[in-house]
């Protein structure tokens, strides 16, 4: 079974007007506080951005905005991928289209560099985004089941102070902007008791209390090629309509896939 949606990798530059007012509006859909001005800021200081179409009609349905900036740690220089606005719409959630073209990105990225590390930076306002870190990335931070490396949270907290200025606040690890932002609407996630009592959700609403008044956690993974085969395996099963245990027996079974 294919995928419904396409994605497709672009330079922020090749942007029209037109495109620019499509990816607000879903914004706006999705979010509260969205002003223009905040978008815009938010877009110009990136370099890429992942656009999400139908595979029918072509239309946008989605999009995430990427920059990729040099810094140091550990005394050897580093890729550092960071995040900015994400957004699906509602009608298309559980599709993980975005999600493989982020993959193939990083993917892509690592291969050109092996030996150069790729860190990915993630302001995360809400739960879906910071389950996906947890889940594909087992190096990363704030995550529960493992204890934050020292030198990380280090780089993490220069890297926040150097990006957000007064906005970040270390003591919590969130960044809380002065300014108009926006945060995510309820209606559209809606975090109800069974919901909170997931591990990892309820380790995120420990670690971002603020986050329904537009808090934005601060997150880093390490991205390793091991990890990356395995979300991108994981991520076409899904699309295939298969789990990774169907596939498992299947191919005990002797079936070709």
């Amino acid at each position: 079974m294919s995928a419904p949606l396409i994605a497709q990798l672009v330079p922020r530059t090749s942007l029209d007007a037109a495109r620019r007012n499509e990816m607000f509006g879903l914004m706006h859909l999705c979010y509260d506080g969205v002003t223009a001005e905040r978008f815009s800021s938010d877009l110009d200081d990136k370099q890429f951005v992942i656009l999400l179409f139908t595979r029918e009609g072509r239309e946008l349905v989605g999009f995430s905005t990427l920059r990729i900036a040099q810094e140091r740690l550990s005394g050897r220089e580093v890729d550092l991928v960071f995040s900015g606005d994400t957004v699906i719409h509602p009608d298309h959630w559980g599709a993980k289209t975005l999600q493989a073209a982020f993959g193939q990105f990083l993917t892509q990225r690592k291969l050109q560099r092996p030996w150069r590390p790729i860190l990915w930076l993630l302001l995360s306002g809400g739960y879906k985004t910071y389950l996906m870190m947890v889940n594909h990335f087992p190096r990363s931070l704030p995550n529960r089941s493992r204890a934050a490396d020292p030198e990380r949270a280090a780089f993490v907290n220069d890297v926040a102070r150097r990006w957000f200025g007064d906005q970040y606040d270390a003591a919590r690890g969130v960044v809380r902007f002065s300014g108009p932002h926006y945060r995510v609407r309820s209606s559209v996630v809606p975090i109800d008791l069974e919901t909170a009592r997931h591990p990892d959700i309820a380790h995120f609403l420990t670690c971002n209390p603020g986050h329904q008044n537009g808090d934005e956690l601060v997150c880093l993974a390490e991205i390793r090629l091991r990890d990356l085969a395995r979300a991108l395996g994981r991520i076409a099963l899904q699309q295939a309509g298969m789990t990774p245990r169907a596939a498992t027996e299947r191919r005990r079974a002797g079936d070709n896939p």
